[in-house]
């Protein structure tokens, strides 16, 4: 097992900011952490900042521990302008 961090700049497209690698056990704590000045959302691949897809809301300076399985991924969003929402991922795989 290896600690691994991420830092991911979010804008207002869905992207990919972790992905537990093949082959890794399951039940994984990954930490998300929200380290901007704006809001940013997490989830899947079809995730929005709002409406029936809205992600999981993180405020400004909100953390968030997920429990993650060998292939799963995490995507996020920002309702802010480009270059916004740096969301930080820690994660022992």
């Amino acid at each position: 097992m290896a600690l691994v961090q991420t830092n991911n700049t979010v804008g207002t497209t869905a992207q990919i900011v972790f992905t537990v690698p093949t082959g890794n056990r399951q039940n994984i704590p990954v930490y998300v952490d929200n380290l901007d000045t704006a809001a940013v959302w997490i989830g899947d691949a079809a995730i929005t900042t709002s409406g029936a897809t809205q992600g999981i809301k993180l405020a400004a300076g909100a953390s968030r521990q997920l429990w993650m399985n060998s292939g799963d991924t995490i995507y996020a969003i920002s309702a802010a302008g480009t270059g916004a929402g740096l969301v930080v991922i820690t994660a022992s795989v």
